[in-house]
């Protein structure tokens, strides 16, 4: 298996996937970086209003630069399984004395170490681009930690979608199977901040609320990503981030975060099985 792990993240670098986000990275962080120069450069930096500011300009960079990871993931594993039976080469693979379920849970592990390392670097540069052009929220370092470990932890999880979709489809239905649940969630997701926050201001709202849970238990991707946005701006009494759709006017319980972990495994299972059982 652990060969499969070295060949996955070997191959995450061959791809040109890999070089087409990493243009795509820059390109975003020049131009978000350019705006939260602008921005606090013509802030009242000691005021609570601009804090609040800095929380949702961190916010939305984290947000939609989810998109790009999330763009890799696809690029890098809806071939994952699917593409290498249509080219041939899973049956070189297979001649090795290897087992099916370690061929998946190495191309797992392979591709979710680079995915990981590219999320955490992706982290990283958000929140120390606001700290350099003058962000004045000073987040706790365990918050800091912890936000880390959701925003790495969204593109795993559809990581674990992918390559169960590759393991029983073909890649190009596998990528808009991938492509159509992460919008589903972003929507659901949205309209359950709509509706929460409308529920605050005393609004009949509870159909929007329901939708965001349907959509999260189908995809949880978007729920990990408000978790994050709890984690980052709750502290001292105080959320940031109130009242925003990036925020978490419904905050996911525990419950919730256990779920995700046994969703994940469940994909995982369904992928191995479904490949024992797949035709080579």
């Amino acid at each position: 298996m652990f060969t499969i792990v070295k060949y996955s993240f070997k191959e995450m670098f061959n791809k040109k996937a890999l070089i087409l986000v990493l243009l795509l990275t820059v390109a975003y962080l020049l131009l978000y970086g350019f705006g939260v120069r602008e921005v606090y450069s013509h802030g009242n930096t000691k005021s609570f209003y601009f804090m609040m500011m800095v929380s949702q300009l961190i916010s939305v960079g984290l947000y939609f630069g989810g998109f790009i990871i999330a763009f890799l993931v696809a690029l890098s594993s809806v071939g994952a399984i699917s593409g290498d039976i249509e080219n041939g080469a899973m049956q070189a693979i297979l001649v090795k004395p290897l087992k099916r379920w370690e061929v998946v849970m190495g191309k797992f592990l392979g591709i979710g170490a680079m995915i990981a390392l590219y999320s955490a670097a992706f982290y990283t540069a958000v929140i120390t681009l606001n700290k350099i052009f003058g962000a004045t929220l000073r987040i706790p370092l365990s918050n800091l930690v912890e936000g880390a470990l959701l925003f790495v932890l969204g593109p795993i999880i559809l990581l674990s979608v992918a390559l169960w979709g590759s393991s029983r489809l073909s890649t190009l239905n596998t990528g808009i199977l991938v492509v159509m649940l992460y919008g589903f969630a972003m929507v659901g997701g949205m309209m359950e901040q709509f509706g929460s926050m409308m529920k605050a201001a005393g609004e009949q709202s509870q159909g929007l609320i329901n939708v965001g849970i349907i959509s999260s238990l189908i995809m949880p991707t978007d729920v990990i990503s408000r978790k994050m946005n709890s984690v980052l701006f709750s502290f001292g009494g105080t959320n940031f981030l109130s009242g925003s759709p990036f925020g978490a006017a419904s905050e996911p319980s525990i419950w919730m975060m256990i779920y995700i972990g046994i969703y994940m495994v469940v994909m995982l299972y369904m992928a191995i099985s479904y490949f024992n059982r797949r035709d080579i």
